[in-house]
């Protein structure tokens, strides 16, 4: 997820390839205006990711990892855990949360989001309940959802039917703790200490969650002052996955 201006995106590949790990950068349904054009449906995503992975095989590749940030992350760890994939090496997630829905609603509450969590949950149940199609894909905007002003930098924008199936409080796809302990293979989990989105506190609860399912071989690395863009930390944030990479592919 996020893209190359936004995110990890914009300064983790190439460094990465030339490290001597081949990247292939995927766009999923998910990315980007995905969520605002009615297309991020998060457990279809997930076939985009089956594409890829064989796509990869029919290339030649036998070793992958899978690497994802922010919901991509989320949408990694939900692929790693239902694939089961002999190739599978290793998972990589930067500034994973706990769960999309829950990271939303933590946030909502610390910012008094308006709407609430809440009203989006009883406004979003009426709408997918009903028969018009044109009102499931409405767009809506949720004020200071990633920050204390209503500014468009603190807003989220989704349609009814993305915000359900991604952020809903029964997208149990898009909840990362409800996958990653059926994930077996090397977990390595980058979290920023300053992150606005996602608490710092959840990646070491993952990581609980992973290794109380039997995951040994789970990392969890703080970058300390990173915010959730890992803005002023790049060079850090890449030699840590670079560093790992190194150990389990």
């Amino acid at each position: 997820m996020g893209n190359f201006l936004v995110g990890t995106l914009r300064f983790y590949p190439a460094p990465v390839a030339r490290a001597g790990f081949p990247i292939l950068v995927l766009e999923t349904r998910m990315g980007n205006v995905g969520q605002i054009f009615g297309q991020a449906i998060f457990d279809e995503a997930v076939r985009d990711l089956d594409a890829a992975a064989k796509w990869l095989r029919e290339q030649g590749f036998d070793h992958l990892i899978v690497s994802g940030y922010s919901s991509g992350a989320t949408l990694g760890t939900r692929f790693a855990a239902t694939r089961h994939l002999p190739t599978l090496r290793g998972l990589a997630c930067l500034g994973n949360p706990w769960g999309l829905p829950q990271s939303l609603e933590d946030r909502a509450r610390r910012w008094d989001a308006k709407p609430s969590y809440e009203e989006v949950v009883t406004e979003a149940r009426e709408v997918l309940q009903g028969g018009d199609d044109a009102r499931h894909d409405r767009l809506f905007v949720i004020e200071r959802s990633r920050g204390p002003t209503e500014q468009p930098r603190d807003s989220e924008v989704y349609t009814f039917r993305t915000w359900w199936h991604s952020r809903g409080p029964e997208a149990v796809a898009a909840m990362t703790h409800r996958q990653i302990g059926q994930v077996r293979a090397p977990i390595l989990l980058v979290q920023g200490t300053d992150d606005e989105v996602v608490g710092v506190h959840e990646a070491e609860a993952l990581a609980r969650v992973a290794r109380e399912a039997g995951n040994r071989r789970v990392e969890v690395v703080h970058v300390e002052g990173a915010g959730h863009t890992f803005k002023g930390h790049e060079i850090f944030t890449r030699d840590t996955v670079i560093r790992w990479l190194r150990r389990v592919a």
